[in-house]
């Protein structure tokens, strides 16, 4: 249960994405300006029967316990150039609850638009980890290494709709003295991440997005790819503040996803994005 469970552990964009999708766009906070994502999510596991318990896990957040989590992902970002923004980002996990830190996954980003028009854009976006405790890992909320990656990122636009798409790479490092979360496995540490995200404006202060995509196994012992699909909802209370909504499944493939029918975990999340 627990292999099956882990399909997506390291989908490596705690910082950043185009909240709520976990899918990021190529766009840049303007310079001298800043933007504040507060958001609130909840988890859960699907088809694994009273046996056993599959672990849980949550694409865009390090969890990989074994219980279900509620946790408020916090990113920070200011536009220090025309085309470059600097972030950071953590999570504050409401449970589980133990004898660590509640604060994981401390994420420093920076997006970089190196190439644009008026029909689309790229950005590189290369993110360092930082170490959480032995504790944290073990309980599965973070790695206790330093984890680093790079994300390109492509978007093209048009009147009504957009469309964005990610190739991430990271180096997803764990301490190998401890567990992670209540695995014995020993995980991939290369992690590959592919998405695509068509966002339509179906209203003048509402979108609606599909998310889908897949990425490295993280258990060596089980098939190297996996899926998840999201479908969001972003509302434009105001032009400085828009409120997101999402429910996102994952599973071994998206067969699995589409007919709920096997072992799968879900994430549910909704909050805001400030811009001052």
């Amino acid at each position: 249960m627990r292999s099956i469970a882990l399909l997506l552990l390291l989908i490596p964009l705690v910082c950043n994405a185009f909240e709520p999708l976990n899918t990021d766009d190529a766009g840049t906070v303007p310079k001298g300006l800043n933007q504040i994502e507060q958001y609130f999510f909840t988890t859960a596991s699907h088809g694994g029967g009273s046996a056993s318990t599959p672990d849980v896990i949550t694409p865009g957040e390090e969890y990989f316990g074994g219980q279900g989590a509620k946790a408020f992902p916090f990113t920070y970002i200011r536009g220090v150039a025309d085309n470059v923004e600097l972030s950071l980002g953590t999570t504050y996990f409401a449970a589980p609850r133990g004898n660590f830190s509640p604060l994981s996954n401390k994420v420093i980003a920076m997006k970089w638009r190196f190439a644009e028009n008026d029909q689309w854009g790229l950005a590189l976006k290369p993110s360092i980890t930082l170490p959480g405790s032995p504790q944290q890992q073990a309980a599965g909320l973070d790695l206790a290494l330093p984890n680093y990656g790079v994300n390109l990122i492509a978007s093209r636009y048009w009147d009504l709709v957009e469309v964005h798409f990610n190739a991430m790479y990271s180096k997803s490092l764990y301490n190998t003295n401890y567990q992670i979360g209540a695995g014995v496995t020993e995980n991939r540490t290369n992690i590959w991440f592919f998405s695509m995200a068509p966002v339509w404006r179906v209203a003048n202060k509402l979108r609606l997005a599909l998310d889908v995509g897949l990425t490295t196994n993280p258990p060596s012992t089980e098939q190297y790819l996996s899926n998840y699909a999201l479908v969001a909802a972003i509302i434009s209370a105001s032009d400085s503040l828009d409120i997101g909504i999402s429910y996102m499944k994952s599973a071994a493939n998206m067969g699995i996803i589409i007919s709920n029918s096997g072992i799968n975990a879900s994430r549910s999340e909704i909050g805001f994005t400030w811009r001052f």
